[in-house]
């Protein structure tokens, strides 16, 4: 009996040292993005993607907020490249402060996260330069 209570105790202790993941709340807090970040996102794209006509298959991923008040969302669609060939679907982070993108990052590691949830993003496909 004492060498299964040892056992419990010691189990417990392994428990609460195992770290956690710091993420996996915000993405779980993470709220559909607005209309208005989404049509910024569409307004960006014209300076980020080299043929925002192609954009296909997009999609948006909920918004997290993160400890520092700042915002990311993911997009992940397939666009030509420069030699005009589909490359697949990729993903990039974007980080969101005051209401307005900050920086993008080009597969970024938490938009690989299985706990992301996504939706379609057809306002993002085939949209011409002005």
């Amino acid at each position: 009996m004492k060498t299964i209570l040892a056992c419990g105790v010691t189990l417990l202790g392994l428990a609460a040292c195992t770290p956690t993941d710091p993420y996996a709340r915000v993405a779980a807090q993470a709220v559909p993005p607005s209309a208005e970040l989404k049509a910024s996102i569409v307004q960006d794209a014209k300076e980020i993607v080299y043929d925002p006509r192609s954009v296909r298959n997009a999609q948006i991923s909920n918004v997290a907020t993160f400890a520092d008040g700042t915002q990311g969302v993911c997009v992940r669609a397939d666009v030509k490249n420069a030699q005009g060939v589909y490359m697949g679907a990729h993903n990039m982070g974007l980080r969101i402060r005051d209401g307005k993108r900050d920086v993008a990052a080009l597969e970024h590691p938490l938009c690989e996260r299985a706990d992301i949830t996504w939706q379609p993003f057809p306002e993002l496909e085939g949209k011409r330069k002005r």
